[in-house]
């Protein structure tokens, strides 16, 4: 998963799909029903003799395989279903942390880096050049060792917040930040 996908991803065509598999998985049970007691029990009440009863042998066995069908087909939806959710989440904060963007005149690349402009006051006559940044996704794993007294990802947390803080360009903490719910939506998606 990556930006570009989840901003084109449609949760409804995950939904669509639980939906036309539930429609076979339906009809499935009605072939099944339809096999087991109409048509082999009309067999058994109208007909005699050994081809009857190997007749209602193959008819279970083919009602067997529409209840196979149908019960994958309920699976298949309740799963698709449970993954269109999680992604309407991710895609919702992923939305919320553009529009954001967007309101503060912020530019988000195709990567999802976050681009900022110049703002702030003058510095040795020049106001602060704008730039671009990449957030990062919370919870992601690190290959920093944990520290007993708060983990790696605390330590980076702070030291964000301080460079936000010292930035000369006032717009460099909210692009960060918009960046990072960026990642952390694309991770959550991942």
């Amino acid at each position: 998963m990556d930006y570009a996908t989840l901003t084109s991803l449609k949760p409804s065509e995950f939904e669509d799909a639980a939906g036309g598999y539930r429609t076979v998985g339906d009809m499935a049970g009605q072939a099944k029903d339809d096999l087991e007691q109409r048509i082999a029990a009309g067999m058994r009440k109208t007909l005699e003799g050994e081809a009857v009863d190997a007749a209602v042998v193959q008819l279970r066995k083919l009602a067997t395989n529409f209840h196979y069908t149908q019960v994958e087909c309920a699976l298949i939806s309740t799963a698709l279903n449970s993954l269109a959710y999680e992604l309407r989440a991710a895609k919702d904060k992923l939305d919320a942390a553009v529009e954001d963007a967007e309101a503060q005149k912020f530019t988000v690349g195709p990567d999802g880096s976050v681009s900022y402009p110049a703002a702030g006051d003058k510095v040795d006559g020049k106001v602060p050049e704008g730039g671009t940044v990449t957030g990062s996704a919370k919870g992601k794993p690190t290959n920093q060792p944990i520290d007993p007294t708060g983990d790696a990802n605390d330590a980076a947390d702070a030291l964000e917040r301080q460079a936000a803080n010292i930035h000369p360009n006032p717009n460099f903490g909210r692009a960060v930040a918009i960046a990072n719910r960026i990642a952390q939506a694309v991770y959550d998606a991942t």
